[in-house]
C-alpha cells in the first residue's frame, strides 16, 4: 500500500497563515505606495501677515501633524521676534538694550551683516523712524522734517554689539525691529520643522515671501507670480516655475499713500528717513535662503538698480529689478529657465543687467 505524505498538519496550518499574512503586508504596502497624494493647509499670522502653508503627502494624518508643527512654529518665531510683542527678544532689548538672543541669533547675525554691506541702507534700528511715518496703519502720516531729523539721531546699526550671543547696544534710544527681514526668517525656520519623509511638497507664502520645496503630485512645480506694480493685486508681468527656491518681492505698491501727487510707500531709508527714491518700482530676489531673500529685496529696493545690483551679486542670488519706466532687469540668465515674462503687452520690457 503507498501512501501520500501531506507532512506534518500544524506546520502546514503555520506556513499557510505565514504565507497569508505575507500577501497582506505586500498588498498593504502596494496600496501605500500607489495611493494619490493628499493636500492639507492651513493659515497662521506671524511678523504681522497672513502665512498660508500647503503640505503633500500620502498620509493626511501625518500632514495634520506637519502642519500643526509649521503653525506652531510660526507663532513661536513670531512671540520671539516681533517687536510688538510684549516678553519678544527685540521687545526686550528695546526696553533694556540687552538680551540674550541665543536662540535666535542667526536672524539678528543676517541683519547686522546685510546693515554694514548697504552702509546702513537696511538697518535694523530704524523703528524709531518707520513709528513716525506708521505707512498701512490708519495713523500714517507725513511727518515734519525735524521729526525725522530727531528720530534719524536714534537710528544706528553700528551701536550694535552681538557677541557670545548677547545683542547690546550702549546708545539708550536705539530701539530695533525686523520687520525686513522677519517674514523670510519664519519661512525659513518653518520649513526646518517639516518631516520631509512624510511631507513630499509644498509651499508657504507671506505673500511677498515664498518658499517652494518639492514638486506637485503631478510632477509640476510652483508657480508663483511676478505682479505688475502698477497694477492690480491680481495682474501679474510674469510667471515663476519653482521648486526648492524662495522668492521675494519688494515694491512701492505694497503700502503707500499719496499726497500733492507724491507716493510714500513703506520701503524706508534708513540713510535719509524718508521712503526710498531710487527709481524702482520693485525688486524680486529668488534664492535658496528665503531669510536672505527677504532682506535682499529690501536693501535691493533701497539702493537702486546699479548698486543694489551689484549688492545681490556678492551674496550669490537671482534677482529682477522693475524701474520706473518700466524696465525689467535680471542678473543671472538662469532666471530665463523658469520664467514665464508677460509684460510686453503691458509695455514692460525684459532686458539682462549688463551695468
Amino acid at each position: 500500500m503507498s501512501y501520500i505524505h501531506i507532512g506534518n498538519p500544524k506546520k502546514t496550518i503555520v506556513g499557510t497563515l505565514l504565507l497569508i499574512v505575507m500577501i497582506m503586508v505586500f498588498v498593504s504596502c502596494d496600496k501605500v505606495l500607489t495611493k494619490e497624494e493628499v493636500k492639507v493647509q492651513d493659515t497662521a499670522f506671524s511678523m504681522g501677515t497672513a502665512i498660508t502653508s500647503t503640505l503633500y503627502g500620502r498620509n493626511s494624518d501625518e500632514l495634520e501633524k506637519n502642519l500643526q508643527s509649521v503653525n506652531q512654529c510660526l507663532t513661536d518665531v513670531d512671540l520671539d521676534i516681533s517687536w510688538r510683542n510684549e516678553g519678544s527678544l527685540v521687545s526686550i532689548f528695546n526696553e533694556k538694550h540687552s538680551v540674550d538672543v541665543s536662540s535666535r541669533e542667526s536672524v539678528f547675525e543676517t541683519a547686522l551683516d546685510i546693515a554694514g554691506k548697504s552702509g546702513g541702507a537696511f538697518d535694523p534700528t530704524v523703528l524709531s523712524v518707520s513709528e513716525l511715518w506708521n505707512i498701512g496703519s490708519e495713523e500714517q502720516r507725513h511727518p515734519a522734517d525735524s521729526e525725522i531729523e530727531t528720530a534719524l539721531s536714534k537710528v544706528d546699526y553700528t551701536s550694535l554689539h552681538l557677541e557670545d550671543g548677547i545683542l547690546s547696544s550702549d546708545n539708550s534710544d536705539i530701539l530695533l525691529e525686523l520687520g525686513a527681514i522677519g517674514k523670510g526668517y519664519a519661512l525659513n525656520e518653518a520649513y526646518k520643522v517639516i518631516d520631509r519623509d512624510e511631507v513630499s511638497s509644498g509651499i508657504l507664502s507671506a505673500g511677498s515671501s515664498i518658499l517652494t520645496f518639492g514638486t506637485k503630485p503631478d510632477g509640476s512645480k510652483f508657480k508663483v507670480g511676478l505682479r505688475n506694480p502698477r497694477g492690480e493685486q491680481d495682474d501679474l508681468i510674469g510667471i515663476f516655475e519653482l521648486t526648492d527656491l524662495s522668492v521675494s518681492t519688494s515694491g512701492d505698491y505694497e503700502k503707500y499713500f499719496e499726497e500733492d501727487g507724491k507716493r510714500y510707500h513703506h520701503i524706508l531709508d534708513a540713510r535719509t528717513g524718508y521712503p526710498a527714491d531710487s527709481g524702482l518700482m520693485s525688486v524680486t530676489v529668488i534664492g535658496e535662503d528665503s531669510t536672505l531673500c527677504d532682506a535682499l529685496s529690501t536693501v535691493g529696493f533701497i539702493l537702486g538698480l546699479d548698486e543694489g545690483m551689484e549688492l545681490l551679486n556678492n551674496y550669490n542670488v537671482m534677482a529682477i529689478f522693475v524701474d520706473n519706466q518700466k524696465n525689467v532687469y535680471y542678473n543671472d540668465k538662469s532666471i530665463l529657465n523658469f520664467l514665464s515674462f508677460e509684460g510686453e503687452s503691458e509695455g514692460y520690457i525684459l532686458m539682462p543687467y549688463e551695468g
